[in-house]
């Protein structure tokens, strides 16, 4: 009697894990096919870019590009109260990223930095696109590599973290941004020289840094202004543009949620599909 209650147990639960396998199959194939679509309604005279797109979107990236799109969302969460809200910082944080051709994600965590102080420095969301719009564009027209504009989005991020502009930070964006140096210092309407003296001295404060910004804005605009975009850049554009579609079309049909959940509950079964397959390889010996 013993043994065949185990065995009942044993079947119900690799029942539950087959179609926790078949739930994953249909999750991954649906987010498969968005990038079908996608390279399907491109042209004949873009087939290289298809290609690109074709590989951009393999079942194994299309899961990366939601993580991201979900990574952005719940720092975006962190800093807006409402809907609405959460809506308006997605759009906002995305128009800049394609309007200065910088990574999404970085564009994001700037933005995110600057709503974290928002109330203590008397400014609203608006202002903090505003200035999180100035950030990028003076990382733009440094002329750095798409890889060195990512490095010092996030760089900028974390010093606006800690409060203070100093250290390895500031080498950092002074190596790979130096026009968000030269906005600061225009602000500040100090040189370089005297900006990292400031900074040494622990003087670049989270409020200054704003301050010098905001300031700056009209000079970066009218430089920016005169900038053109790298091939790089146009990609990073293209890659935002595929999280923001992959990410959205995941969230509206359910796949993605549907895919996570099926993937933890693999995890709580492991042990008995493990079993399972023991029990299987035993029976047929």
């Amino acid at each position: 009697m013993t043994v065949q209650q185990s065995t009942l147990v044993i079947t119900v639960n690799a029942r539950n894990a087959q179609r926790d396998i078949e739930r994953l199959d249909r999750s991954l194939l649906d987010l498969g096919t968005q990038g079908d679509r996608t390279s399907r309604s491109m042209g004949s005279s873009l087939s290289s870019l298809t290609a690109y797109m074709a590989g951009l979107l393999s079942v194994a990236t299309a899961i990366s590009k939601v993580d991201a799109y979900t990574s952005m969302q719940n720092r975006l969460k962190l800093v807006t109260a409402t809907q609405k809200e959460l809506n308006q910082a997605t759009n906002d944080t995305f128009a800049i990223a394609q309007r200065t051709a910088q990574a999404w994600d970085g564009v994001v965590q700037v933005y995110q930095r600057f709503a974290d102080n928002a109330k203590v420095l008397g400014i609203n969301l608006k202002q903090v696109a505003s200035l999180t719009d100035t950030v990028s564009k003076s990382i733009a027209i440094s002329g750095a590599s798409a890889a060195s504009a990512e490095a010092a989005l996030v760089q900028f991020g974390q010093a606006l973290a800690s409060g203070v502009l100093r250290g390895e930070e500031f080498n950092s964006i002074s190596e790979q941004a130096s026009g968000l140096l030269k906005a600061i210092a225009t602000g500040l309407g100090v040189n370089i020289g005297e900006l990292r003296a400031m900074a040494n001295q622990g003087k670049l404060t989270g409020d200054v840094v704003i301050k010098a910004l905001d300031k700056a804005k009209g000079s970066v605009d009218n430089l920016f202004s005169k900038t053109d975009f790298t091939i790089a850049q146009s990609f990073t554009q293209l890659n935002n543009a595929t999280i923001k579609f992959v990410g959205e079309a995941g969230k509206a049909n359910g796949a993605a949620s549907l895919l996570s959940n099926s993937i933890r509950s693999l995890a709580d079964n492991l042990d008995t599909i493990a079993n399972v397959a023991i029990l299987g390889g035993v029976a047929f010996l």
